[in-house]
């Protein structure tokens, strides 16, 4: 399988657990079985010297290996952390000096399941391109907003999925505005007190009924 593909791949192996069980000393024993792991790491090469003359090797508690590998110089694999007893990160890095080490990747286990930890590179282009397509569909909509209708003038109203809520070219337009319904309005109410008015004479913002009585009183 290529490099490209290892953080897709989850790998867990019931039957090696089943048989040794999974712990902080036999960890890198279980990891070495998956396709994570570089068959020509240093953690590789001192198994195959001590297969035969120690075939308890892996066995031995952890700080022995690591005391090894800080001795050679190239890839190697060590464990990052620790919380017993279901959880370990390995990492994977390229060992230049007894104190200096360059981090290759990372690798988790939880339960009895090895995950290679993403890529910063592949992590940044998964969100920006979630973002980008967000961006597309918001303006995608946003041209879908403006409306206009000569009731209502200019309006940007939201889509919805409800078939009960008002397009805004036939509810909202056969309604009456506000300023038409106040007009109509005081126009019932002077009419019931036996008042006449002219309606080329109404104002736009309704009728006033102090100036319909200042008009009535001038004519007289």
């Amino acid at each position: 399988m290529s490099l490209e593909n290892l953080d897709e791949l989850q790998w867990r192996s019931p039957e090696w657990v089943n048989t040794f069980g999974l712990r902080t000393d036999n960890v890198l024993e279980y990891f070495s079985q998956s396709p994570f792991f570089d068959r020509t790491s240093n953690n590789q090469v001192l198994k195959m010297q001590n297969q035969f003359t120690d075939t308890n090797y892996y066995n031995k508690p952890y700080d022995q290996l690591l005391q090894d590998l800080r001795k050679m110089k190239g890839v190697e694999f060590v464990i990052a952390m620790v919380r017993e007893p279901d959880f370990w990160i390995i990492r994977k890095q390229n060992r230049l000096s007894e104190n200096e080490t360059v981090t290759i990747s990372d690798y988790y286990i939880i339960g009895s399941s090895v995950y290679m930890a993403p890529i910063t590179h592949s992590i940044l282009s998964s969100r920006f391109l979630a973002s980008v397509l967000s961006l597309r569909n918001a303006s995608s909509q946003l041209q879908d907003l403006p409306a206009f209708s000569p009731s209502n003038g200019h309006q940007y109203l939201l889509q919805t999925s409800d078939s009960s809520a008002p397009h805004p070219y036939t509810d909202s337009a056969a309604q009456i505005p506000d300023t038409s319904a106040n007009a109509f309005s005081n126009l019932l109410n002077l009419s019931l007190q036996n008042n006449a008015i002219e309606l080329d004479s109404m104002p736009s913002t309704g009728i006033n009924e102090a100036s319909v009585r200042m008009e009535k009183t001038e004519s007289t």
